[in-house]
Parts: structure tokens; sequence; C-alpha cells
């Protein structure tokens, strides 16, 4: 698979990928705001979550919510917007079009032209969940026309390394979000818990494992450790080490897959510190920023393996 064609179908899975789950952290945050009085702080956390508190300010005079709304979810010049996520993702699923389903690029076009017509006050006016929601809507049509249409060829298996590298990434980010919060206000603990799981499609599956006990072992044991849930970090590290694998088997036997496979290894084994009662520890954060940390400096390392200089990543 020539270098080019690869670098455009891992972006199409990390940009859409990552624009599900801003969609997914923004919510649980608005739901955190409808229920707290942390004002400012909460715009301020998002930002430093999502994008760079410098260039925001470069560009607003305040932290307010429909600045950072904006900012987070249409503003095309702020690069991790959902907007300018989408529009890459597009950008690079129109540069190798005739390789992929013609219904993914009816899907992924429609939506970008949908989220450019979309105005902040408007967003505002009809409350941001709804916007959410159908945006979390379009991009999971997006990945099952993907599931049902693609060959499990070599193209399948490069979209989705970026995928889920990109999601193991993103469901530490969000956690660790959340957690700070409870850091600030530890008397709701139980409630930032919830959203969090909630952001992540969890809930039923959070309530069959451990009925209500939102305790932060139980919510790391689900977010971060649980193997089988789908959106948890470590399930993400293992699907991205069976993508890799089988690009491994499809290509020739290059040792640049050994590396990158070895890389994944790796990063799983460093989730080890969060086993047992060191979730409840104070440390957690520090603990959730490695984690970050060694994915984020994966992504790196698997685009070297595969096409030498990684376009786009995460500032």
């Amino acid at each position: 698979m020539m270098n080019r064609i690869a670098e455009s179908l891992f972006w199409i899975g990390r940009y859409t990928e990552r624009a599900e789950n801003h969609a997914r952290l923004i919510d649980a945050f608005y739901h955190i705001r409808e229920e707290t009085s942390s004002g400012e702080r909460l715009w301020i956390r998002i930002v430093q979550a999502l994008g760079d508190p410098a260039v925001f300010e470069s560009v607003y005079r305040s932290y307010g919510e429909r600045e950072v709304l904006h900012y987070m979810i249409l503003d095309p010049n702020h690069m991790n917007s959902i907007q300018s996520c989408v529009h890459q993702a597009r950008a690079n699923l129109k540069s190798i079009r005739d390789r992929l389903p013609e219904e993914l690029w009816d899907l992924l076009n429609g939506f970008a032209l949908w989220l450019k017509s979309n105005e902040t006050d408007e967003l505002l006016l009809d409350a941001p969940f709804l916007f959410l929601k159908r945006a979390k809507e379009w991009l999971g049509a997006f990945y099952g026309a993907a599931h049902h249409t693609m060959m499990r060829d070599r193209h399948w298996h490069m979209m989705e390394s970026g995928r889920f590298l990109e999601r193991a990434e993103n469901t530490a980010r969000l956690f660790d979000s959340v957690y700070r919060s409870i850091l600030e206000d530890p008397k709701k603990t139980s409630f930032y818990l919830f959203s969090a799981v909630r952001a992540i499609g969890g809930a039923d599956v959070f309530r069959r494992l451990h009925t209500d006990r939102f305790t932060i072992e139980n919510v790391v044991s689900l977010l971060v450790l649980n193997e089988k849930f789908p959106r948890s970090v470590l399930f993400g590290l293992g699907a991205l080490e069976e993508q890799l694998r089988a690009l491994r088997q499809l290509e020739s036997a290059d040792a640049t897959y050994e590396k990158a496979i070895r890389l994944v290894v790796k990063a799983r084994s460093e989730m080890s510190w969060l086993e047992g009662n060191d979730a409840e520890e104070p440390a957690l954060h520090d603990h959730l920023l490695r984690c970050m940390s060694v994915i984020h400096g994966l992504g790196g390392m698997v685009g070297d393996a595969f096409f030498r200089a990684e376009q786009g990543a995460r500032a």
C-alpha cells in the first residue's frame, strides 16, 4: 500500500473518531454545567482538555459559553474543532475516493456540509445536546457503513488502526478532565463519574457490572482497564494491536511492523499502575497524563513506521 494512501486512511480513522470523542466530552461537561455552578472554570477545563488555551485567548476575550462552544465545535480556524476534524477527514477521503465505498463519501460529505450550515447562536438556541446527539449519530452511521461495506483488506486495517489509537487517547483524556473536576469539587464525585460514564456510552454496562456504585476505582475499571468494553483505553490499544498484526500478515515482513506492534504492547503494559487500589490514589491524574503521553507518542511512532512523517497530529 502506498504511503500516501496509508496516511489518508489512518487519518480518516483518527479524525472521525476525534470528532465523535470531542462531541462526547463536550456533552459530558455540558451536563456537569447544568448541575454545578462552576461557571468560567468549567469552560476553561474544556479548552484545556481539547484545545490550546493560549490560542483560545489570542482570539477570544473571555471563557464564555458561546465562545467556548464556537471554538470547540464550529471554529474552522481551530484544528481540533469538530467541524475542522470532519473537514480534514473529508479531505483525506476525497484524495482516495476511488479506493473506498461511495456510501462513505456520501455520508462524510453530507455531514461536513451540515456542519458548515450551522451557526453558534442557533446551536445555543436549540440546545447543544441535540446538536451533539446528531453529530454522534452521523459519525455512528459512517462507522456502520464502513463496517458493512469495506473489504477486510489493507485499507480497512489501516483506517481502524487510526480509529482505535485515537479512541484510546481520547477516553483517557475525557476521564482525566472529569477527574480534575472531582479534585476541585469532591462533594460531587458521584455525579462527575456518572457524567463520564454516560458520555462514553457506558451507563448501562456500568450498572450491570457495578450497580450504582460510582467510585473512582469502579469507573477506572470500566473506562480504562476493561478489555471487553469497546470504548475503554485497554480495549482501544488491544484493537490497535490486532489491526497492526493483520497488516503485518498482509504486507511484507518489514521490521517496522514488528516495532509498531511492540510499541502497542508496551503501551498496554504501561497501564499496570492503575490496577487495584492505585485507582484511588491522588496521583491518578499523573498516571493518566503518562498514559496519554505514551499513546500520543505511539501515534507518531506508528506514523513513522508506516508513512514516515505524521501529518496533523494533535497539538
